[in-house]
């Protein structure tokens, strides 16, 4: 995770100093400038173990190995943080987990990762984004992109079939 973090961060310029294992707390805030300091950040996260004395995960390759499944997985947001909510329950006070998805999606924004969510043909034909954001029906099936009411009609708040999330 710590290459990852340099990785996403190679354009800063920081000193050795700053880089170190005696990192200053987060709640320090004099000195570095905002990149500069979610760069410390990511990089505490980064060496931080999930529970004191896991070797497998640090705080942030579990959620960013969570999120990934998420997506593959096309979980909702509200899936997400009630597995978290389970996660912190189950396991001693020390686990080092976020809140909810939006605080783990938080952490790893800074490391470039962003998530969009697109409206899937329901028979995985195409994706309605770009130029087709705005079709009502699958341009090689014709299948409607919206579920339809218990009426049948179309009328109403119009909902997707299916969606689809890209992690990049």
């Amino acid at each position: 995770m710590v290459g990852m973090v340099n990785e996403a961060m190679d354009n800063l310029h920081i000193g050795s100093d700053q880089m170190n294992d005696n990192m200053p707390e987060i709640g320090n805030r004099s000195g570095p400038n905002e990149e500069t300091f979610a760069y410390l950040r990511l990089l505490q996260e980064a060496k931080q173990e999930l529970y004191p004395g896991c070797n497998n995960f640090t705080a942030l390759s579990f959620i960013v190995h969570l999120l990934n499944i998420k997506v593959l997985c096309s979980w909702t947001y509200k899936l997400f943080t009630m597995l978290l909510e389970l996660l912190k329950k189950s396991f001693s006070s020390s686990v080092r987990l976020p809140q909810s998805y939006y605080k783990a999606n938080k952490m790893t924004t800074d490391l470039g990762f962003t998530s969009e969510t697109f409206d899937a043909c329901p028979n995985n034909c195409m994706l309605f984004r770009n130029e087709d954001a705005n079709l009502d029906e699958c341009e090689i099936c014709h299948t409607s992109r919206f579920k339809q009411s218990k009426d049948g009609s179309s009328e109403g708040k119009k909902v997707a079939t299916k969606k689809l999330d890209t992690f990049h």
